[in-house]
C-alpha cells in the first residue's frame, strides 16, 4: 500500500529523489553514530593508560631520549629554559650516551649528578652502573612544598612524584578544592601510603 501511495502520489523522478535523501540520511547517522563510538573507545584507552600510570606507587624514571618539556621541568635544577636548552641539544646531535647531557649548555658535573637518579641509563656501560647503585639513593631535598599552591615543577622535587603524579595532585585540587590534611594526597591517583610517608615531612597545607 505504501508503494501505491508513493506511486501515485510522486513521480518517477520525484520518487528517485525521495529514495536517495533517504539514503543519504541513513548514511550519515551511521557514521555519525561509528564516528562517535570511535571518539569515545579512543578517550577511554587514553583515561585507562593513564589510570594505569597513576596506579604504580612507585618512582618514575625519564628517558632523555623521548622526555617532554615538563617532564624535564620535574628534574632537580632544570627550569624551562633548561630543559628547552636539552630538547634543543637533542634535536641536533641526539643522545647515545647518558653522559652527553653535560654537554647541554649550563649542565656541569654537580647538576650531572643530582639529575642522574632520575634517568633511565644507557650508553656507557660505567654511567648505567653508576646509576643503577644511585636509584635507590636519591638525592635528599629539603625545601617544603605547600600542596595547595605548589606548581607542576616543584611538587616533582616530592619522592615518587614525576609529572604524571604531580598533575593528578593539582587536578584533584581544581575539582575538590584545596586539600584539608596531608592524608587527604591518599585520595589521588598513584599516591599510596609509601609515597605519603616518604614526603610526609616536606609538605605543608
Amino acid at each position: 500500500r505504501t508503494m501505491n501511495f508513493l506511486r501515485y502520489t510522486f513521480t518517477a523522478s520525484e520518487q528517485k529523489l525521495l529514495l536517495l535523501l533517504s539514503f543519504l540520511i541513513l548514511t550519515g547517522s551511521l557514521l555519525h553514530l561509528f564516528g562517535y563510538t570511535a571518539k569515545e573507545e579512543m578517550n577511554m584507552l587514553m583515561a585507562d593508560s593513564l589510570e594505569t600510570v597513576l596506579s604504580e606507587d612507585e618512582e618514575m624514571m625519564l628517558d632523555l631520549r623521548i622526555a617532554t618539556l615538563e617532564e624535564l621541568m620535574c628534574l632537580p635544577g632544570i627550569g624551562e629554559k633548561r630543559a628547552q636548552d636539552i630538547i634543543d641539544y637533542r634535536n641536533e646531535h641526539s643522545f647515545i650516551d647518558v653522559k652527553q647531557l653535560m654537554s647541554v649548555k649550563g649542565i656541569g658535573v654537580k647538576t650531572y649528578r643530582r639529575i642522574m637518579p632520575y634517568l633511565i641509563a644507557f650508553g656507557d656501560s660505567t654511567v648505567s652502573a653508576a646509576s643503577s647503585r644511585s636509584r635507590s639513593t636519591k638525592p635528599a631535598m629539603e625545601n617544603i612544598v605547600n600542596i595547595n599552591s605548589a606548581a607542576l615543577d616543584e611538587l616533582c622535587t616530592l619522592v615518587r612524584i614525576g609529572p604524571a603524579r604531580a598533575e593528578a595532585i593539582i587536578s584533584y585540587r581544581r575539582q575538590h578544592g584545596p586539600f584539608s590534611v596531608v592524608d587527604d594526597l591518599l585520595q589521588v591517583k598513584g599516591i599510596g601510603p609509601k609515597t605519603l610517608e616518604l614526603n610526609r615531612h616536606r609538605i605543608k597545607l
